[in-house]
């Protein structure tokens, strides 16, 4: 590396304002449209579109950075893939420092040169010369992070597996991982939802081998980001996920954005399936309902409770389809009788194909589907002496309830207080589901009551 040599900035003026004071406040704008996510992650996947096209999606994962202090510069490793020159392996280039409309961005000395170690990491220079992968997160790095230095790393001719062990070689705890991706290229609107719908259900669930059937051109960077999560225990948060049909391109030939934050599981709430199993399993119920529909072999359950042991306990879930917002199917269990597992990727299948309120689930439909995964605690009987005493019992907004009466019975998750807020108007419609008269729960009904536990999936852009 040169210590001397500086970057130029290459696609300034073409992916991004080339005038400081207009990139600036695009950049500012941008992060202002994104909300704030919670906590400060350990690593971040973005896109590396022209701004128009992808900067908000990226504003959407670097809005969660948090500054480093003046004293204590973070070390930055930024990785992408090289679209314009081969390369076999690795390169860290030639540079000492790169440049942007915003400033000056120091290289890491230091990490550079442990990687370097390594005999499949070059210093080639060439691949950094016009590579806009890594050139486009520094004005959003300059804008959050502020005071950072980069360890820029471009690949070519690779595995995942080799770039997640060459990070963990040289990657101190305290440094942040940026991976630069798009995700599918010049399908139409439908087929890219679709296509890049693959691509978040490897991503949640932590599978670097499903991303091997994915069309991101970083494919190799988030698998190793994906296996480097899996050995240091970190999770996936989606923050954004759209394509150029949504921002400023037309819906017949679009490339398709996402970005996600990983977080150290200690760093959030977690428990037995409130951690990296429990944000995982809508993408889990995805991927299985993907290949279902491409007449293919559904997922493992071997192989996922090897990834999550807690997939082996009996577990009872409810899985719910939502298409633009209206439901689609809701099949699940009452009672965890079976594997977790099997529960989950059986219940998935049924509300997608066997719910009799609904046709079943067609393959280009898949896109629109937002997937929402209830896991139930065991239910519980609730005595009552009256129907007055029954409304007195029941918690509006967390009970999921039982009802049977005359051999029949029917249930509402606790997500149905939001559209039946008012608990009479709840147990006559509960009646009803279940074929009874709608005033059943005022004359001897059993009662039984539950929780949930709710993971879903971020609804895309309108």
């Amino acid at each position: 590396m040169n210590a001397e040599r500086v970057r130029a900035p290459a696609v300034a003026g073409m992916f991004y304002p080339g005038e400081a004071g207009e990139l600036r406040a695009m950049v500012r704008d941008l992060l202002s449209q994104a909300p704030s996510p919670p906590g400060d992650p350990v690593a971040l996947v973005a896109p590396h579109a022209g701004f128009i096209y992808s900067g908000l999606t990226a504003a959407h994962a670097y809005k969660a950075l948090q500054p480093a202090p003046a004293e204590a510069p973070r070390r930055v490793f930024l990785v992408g893939p090289s679209h314009r020159v081969r390369l076999d392996g690795v390169s860290v280039g030639n540079y000492g420092a790169y440049l942007t409309p915003l400033g000056r961005i120091e290289v890491d000395r230091e990490a550079v040169q442990c990687l370097t170690r390594h005999p499949r990491v070059t210093e080639d220079g060439i691949s950094h010369r016009m590579e806009h992968s890594l050139e486009t997160q520094l004005p959003f790095l300059q804008e959050t992070l502020v005071n950072f230095r980069i360890v820029p790393i471009v690949y070519g001719e690779t595995t995942g597996r080799e770039l997640a062990d060459l990070l963990e070689s040289c990657r101190q705890p305290e440094d942040l991982i940026v991976i630069s991706t798009d995700l599918s290229h010049y399908h139409p609107y439908e087929l890219a939802q679709e296509r890049d719908a693959q691509s978040h259900a490897a991503v949640m669930a932590l599978n670097p081998e499903a991303m091997d059937r994915c069309e991101a051109c970083g494919n190799l960077g988030v698998q190793a980001l994906l296996e480097t999560a899996r050995r240091q225990h970190w999770r996936p948060v989606l923050t954004d996920l759209r394509n150029s049909g949504d921002t400023a391109g037309d819906r017949k030939r679009v490339v398709g954005y996402a970005s996600y934050l990983f977080f150290p599981e200690a760093a959030r709430e977690a428990s037995s399936t409130s951690g990296d199993l429990g944000l995982a399993l809508p993408g889990v119920a995805r991927e299985h309902l993907i290949r279902t529909l491409r007449n293919e072999p559904g997922l493992s359950g071997e192989v996922l409770t090897k990834r999550w042991p807690e997939l082996a306990q009996p577990g009872a879930t409810f899985v719910t389809l939502k298409k633009q917002g209206q439901l689609r199917g809701c099949i699940g269990s009452l009672a965890a009788y079976r594997p977790l597992v099997d529960d989950l990727l059986e219940n998935t299948l049924s509300s997608a194909l066997r719910d009799p309120r609904f046709p079943p689930l067609a393959r280009e439909e898949l896109p629109l589907i937002d997937i929402e995964v209830s896991l139930l605690t065991p239910p519980e009987p609730l005595p009552h002496r009256d129907a007055e005493d029954l409304l007195a019992k029941l918690r509006s907004g967390v009970h999921g309830v039982i009802l049977a009466k005359n051999g029949r019975r029917a249930t509402f998750l606790p997500q149905v207080w939001e559209q039946l807020p008012d608990p009479v108007e709840f147990l006559g419609h509960l009646c009803r589901k279940a074929g009874l008269d709608g005033s059943c729960w005022r004359q001897g009904a059993e009662i039984q009551v539950y929780t949930v536990k709710k993971f879903q999936e971020i609804p895309r852009p309108a």
